[in-house]
């Protein structure tokens, strides 16, 4: 019998001369060569696609960033200011922020603040959060009233993110700095006459869809006096043996900087103290160039409700700012009298040379708003809010 591929063979015409067997395997092996070649075409076609994708994709991000950490310039306000932000690593993608402008004359407004998470969704809800904040301080709203309005308005309680925030606003004429966080960390303040911060009654992030906005401080600074912004990535870098490098610290490193720090100096020296970063890093140092302080001022203000007042962490709070003893029950009940009529009590408590001196007074009200319900605080919150 004839071989079945030399039969078909014979029906087969190639330009070369060759055995009629082997056409039809001549044949099956270009057609998959061509085969082949389709598919690496396709496969080169794909991938250049994707590469500008990716290209659009991260200029995008880049924008998105940018839109975020904007360049500011080295005076705002009779304000020297140095900002910088490294991210913790690949594209800029994070989610902290920063600004800095003058919401009216002889006034300087900064945001800080980070959202929880990274990527595009992580950015999106940073530049909501930005653009809502720096709208009220320009409405003139002050730091806590503007973190108090944000937590109603960007409360959502479908969504999983939240944004810890620090606020402060610069007068120029006064010489203060009067600023308020949301579960972020308070400004490190180097300067004749400096506190430490008070930790106690904290306010938590905005997105809990809890009340936020509760604290404020205002202090003088004086000649030579340096503020520094930072985002938690600075004093969550670790060492090399996993310890955080925490706020003392980077207070010192700021201090090593000398009396005129550099916003990114002070992140490269975290870098290379913390070798670990795996998380975004942002600062913005804030230095006054004419200093003109009419007295020092160190004023803490608190607005409480039934429950702060309840869980006892208002007395704290006033033995923190160094009231006498024999003041704070009666402080305790004077705004448990106006919290009975009014529902909240702010608390003023001024401290100078003279000792501490407390005002309640019924809190000044907030623009109205539709606002999604707030769920109760969690018990036990580690936050320490009120």
């Amino acid at each position: 019998m004839s071989d079945p591929l030399e039969a078909i063979g014979r029906h087969i015409p190639l330009p070369l001369p060759v055995p009629d067997w082997s056409k039809p395997i001549i044949l099956a092996l270009l057609a998959l060569a061509i085969g082949f070649a389709v598919r690496s075409r396709r496969a080169v076609l794909r991938a250049r696609q994707l590469e500008s994708e990716h290209v659009t994709l991260m200029r995008d991000v880049d924008v998105m960033q940018e839109a975020l950490v904007p360049e500011i310039p080295a005076r705002v306000g009779g304000l020297g200011v140095s900002v910088a932000y490294r991210p913790a690593e690949g594209p800029a993608a994070g989610g902290d922020f920063y600004d800095v402008f003058a919401p009216a004359r002889g006034k300087v407004a900064v945001i800080l603040g980070d959202v929880a998470g990274h990527g595009r969704e992580a950015l999106t809800q940073a530049a909501l959060t930005r653009y809502t904040l720096r709208a009220y301080l320009q409405a003139g709203l002050e730091p806590r009233a503007a973190l108090a309005l944000a937590g109603r308005v960007l409360a959502d309680p479908e969504a999983e993110r939240f944004a810890t925030v620090v606020l402060a606003v610069y007068d120029t004429r006064e010489g203060t700095l009067t600023y308020a966080s949301a579960g972020h960390p308070a400004p490190l303040v180097r300067g004749e006459g400096m506190s430490a911060p008070l930790e106690v009654c904290a306010s938590p992030p905005i997105g809990w869809t809890v009340p936020t906005g509760r604290r404020q401080t205002t202090v003088s600074l004086a000649p030579g006096a340096v503020v520094c912004l930072f985002s938690d990535g600075l004093i969550e870098a670790r060492l090399d043996d996993g310890e955080l490098l925490g706020r003392e610290r980077l207070d010192e490193l700021l201090a090593a900087l000398g009396p005129r720090p550099n916003a990114a100096r002070l992140l490269a020296s975290v870098r290379e103290t913390a070798p670990i970063t795996p998380d975004d890093m942002a600062a913005c140092i804030l230095a006054p160039e004419v200093a003109i302080v009419r007295r020092h001022t160190r004023v803490e203000e608190l607005e409480v409700e039934a429950r702060a007042l309840s869980a006892g962490k208002v007395e704290l709070f006033l033995e923190e700012c160094e009231v006498p003893a024999g003041e704070v029950e009666a402080t305790i009940d004077r705004a448990g009298d106006i919290v009975a009529v009014w529902g909240s009590a702010l608390l003023r408590v001024d401290l100078d040379g003279d000792g501490a001196r407390v005002l309640v007074s019924v809190p000044r009200a907030e623009p109205r708003v539709a606002i999604p319900e707030l769920r109760r605080q969690p018990a036990g919150d580690p936050s320490g809010a009120c």
